[in-house]
């Protein structure tokens, strides 16, 4: 698996400058055909985020280290016929790599619901959607699972306006508003979360205003010029912001009353607390 790398850069910025951004931003890139033109601009996105039962990933953000990863789910609405994605984020410094596959929502119901390990469960191909080539990363995905006894944990929901490439498909731009979490459930099946809490909005790393708009700038190798302009005449100020560390320390407990950890306690993967 030889996953794609790019550079991603976030700001926070208020409703009113990210409209000013959007306008800029036409100028070289094309909105999403999956945009919509309501109150609030773009399309929905869930993610049901995996964590370990002492939340090693989450912990990962919470110590400040720069190299790694992420396990989630991703879909768009609440239609059983619609597939998911699963996707493995890995961070290393400031380039982020992303390997995804496509798989049904019975797939995914699998997945969550017959447990780890489970010689039965193997990854079997006939779920996936697209291709047999994301077997590999399937396979990748319920391995880190396994090792991290890894369950679902907590959905992230946001409304994400996209500007993009007709050249470049790792040359993005994205506005992510209405940011909010809600513990996962438990149940096994994808759906479409109640809206939960948003990110607190006065503790630090994680603060962002009431109104705020989380930009996303995207590009490998190196930024157009466009890019820098636009930091510059925005006053931009880049910002490192985890949505699922954000919105799960805005609840404050945990699933199932284990306790959050605490800076300095030793990220041991095998180590399980509850």
């Amino acid at each position: 698996m030889r996953p794609t790398g790019r550079y991603e850069l976030k700001y926070v910025v208020e409703e009113d400058r990210a409209r000013a951004i959007a306008d800029y931003v036409k100028g070289y890139l094309r909105p999403s055909p999956h945009n919509d033109s309501g109150p609030i601009p773009g399309h929905p996105v869930i993610s049901l985020y995996m964590d370990s039962p002492n939340y090693f990933l989450y912990r990962q953000v919470f110590e400040g280290h720069r190299n790694r990863f992420k396990l989630r789910i991703r879909f768009y609405d609440n239609d059983w016929k619609h597939p998911a994605v699963l996707e493995i984020k890995h961070r290393k410094g400031d380039v982020i790599a992303k390997d995804r596959a496509v798989i049904t929502r019975e797939g995914v119901r699998k997945f969550l619901t017959e447990g780890w390990p489970n010689p039965s469960h193997w990854p079997d191909v006939g779920l996936l959607v697209k291709s047999k080539r994301q077997f590999d990363v399937y396979y990748e995905f319920w391995r880190l699972a396994n090792l991290l006894r890894a369950r679902g944990a907590f959905y992230i929901s946001y409304v994400r306006e996209v500007f993009e490439s007709d050249e470049d498909e790792e040359l993005r731009v994205t506005l992510d508003r209405h940011v909010h979490g809600t513990w996962y459930d438990g149940t096994g099946r994808l759906h479409v979360p109640p809206e939960g809490l948003p990110p607190a909005s006065n503790t630090e790393p994680y603060f962002i205003p009431r109104d705020g708009v989380i930009l996303e700038m995207k590009y490998d190798e190196r930024a157009p010029r466009w890019m820098y302009d636009l930091a510059k005449i925005f006053n931009l100020r880049r910002q490192s912001f985890c949505k699922y560390n954000a919105c799960a320390s805005a609840h404050g407990n945990p699933i199932g009353g284990c306790p959050m950890p605490r800076r300095g306690e030793p990220l041991i993967i095998t180590q399980w607390t509850c």
